[in-house]
């Protein structure tokens, strides 16, 4: 959609202005949604990092320190059909530099898709532990998996008495894959029970497991 605003003459593909294309671009949206016209998934992701991107665009921009820039103007259509995920948010943050730097077409469109790329890992991650889940639970059908969760936060409560966090690797290392396991959906357990926080800096990366 958006070369064919270039090819129209809509946009300067040489000369991007961030929060001109993007209410372009959702002007363009909202028209098609007004035609039951059919809006591919990664158009609607497109609209969505869009909208971040004229956020921060705004805030860059802004000489006012008080002022945090606009409210979101996510428009209501995209509200019921775009799941829009804090992790981009924090993605595009981290990349206001390249953002003040956008100026041509390739650049508004080679951010666009580092930040889809993030979003599809993100997907892809929640996919894998569910299934990892589903897979223990099967292994944890003969086995009393409370009595494995108990065991777990015993050790990791008594780790924790001495340290702030303790890494996952660090408490698995060593470990055979089922006890790996054990520890990865007792974790999971405890973490919903509130009884340890999880966090993961960066996608694929380890695990830190502190007290909440």
């Amino acid at each position: 959609m958006l070369l064919e605003m270039a090819r129209r003459g809509e946009i300067d593909p040489w000369n991007i202005d961030v929060i001109d294309v993007t209410d372009r671009f959702l002007k363009k949206l909202e028209d098609a949604k007004n035609l039951d016209l059919r809006i591919s998934g990664r158009v609607l992701l497109y609209a969505a990092i869009l909208i971040r991107m004229k956020a921060e665009t705004i805030t860059l921009e802004s000489v006012e320190t008080t002022d945090e820039g606009e409210e979101d103007e996510t428009p209501s259509f995209l509200i019921d059909d775009v799941e829009f995920d804090d992790g981009i948010l924090e993605v595009l943050k981290s990349q206001r530099r390249r953002i003040r730097k956008i100026t041509t077409l390739v650049d508004l469109i080679r951010e666009l898709r580092k930040a889809e790329e993030v979003e599809r890992r993100r997907k892809k991650r929640k996919v894998v532990e569910r299934d990892i889940v589903k897979k223990t639970l099967v292994i944890f059908k003969e086995e009393n998996l409370e009595d494995i969760i108990s065991k777990v936060e015993r050790e990791v409560l008594r780790i924790l008495r001495s340290k702030k966090s303790i890494s996952f690797y660090s408490l698995v290392r060593g470990k055979s894959v089922g006890k790996i396991l054990d520890y990865y959906v007792s974790l999971l357990h405890l973490a919903f029970r509130r009884k340890v926080e999880l966090n993961q800096r960066e996608v694929y990366g380890d695990l830190e497991v502190k007290l909440p």
